[in-house]
């Protein structure tokens, strides 16, 4: 903690010292609150990163795993290729809304 000396050999009045106190103090809590508050910042935008890295990598395998099906699928009838990719298409666009929507919800917060 800081403390307040007189300064040369004029002393201060006792109400300017508590005065000067009090200012030094306010200064330091308002330090503390805007540390605190870039913390707390900093916190919020790491968990924002982690959580759409979790939602992008989910739909990415989504994705994946839908393509494979697709290629068994075309495997077994091949007739049907078209219609696969067409649904498959539909899929990969459904998930870059849903990986659009988190972000926007993100942004938000």
């Amino acid at each position: 903690m800081h403390t307040l000396s007189p300064y040369g050999s004029a002393d201060l009045l006792p109400s300017d010292a508590r005065r000067a106190g009090r200012a030094v103090s306010r200064y330091q809590t308002g330090g503390q609150l805007r540390t605190a508050q870039v913390d707390v910042d900093t916190d919020v935008a790491i968990g924002k990163a982690e959580a759409a890295t979790a939602v992008t990598g989910a739909a990415m395998a989504n994705v994946v795993r839908v393509a494979q099906a697709q290629r068994h699928l075309e495997q077994l009838a091949p007739e049907a290729s078209g219609r696969l990719a067409l649904l498959a298409d539909d899929h990969a666009l459904t998930m870059a809304d849903v990986c659009t929507d988190h972000r926007r919800a993100l942004r938000r917060r």
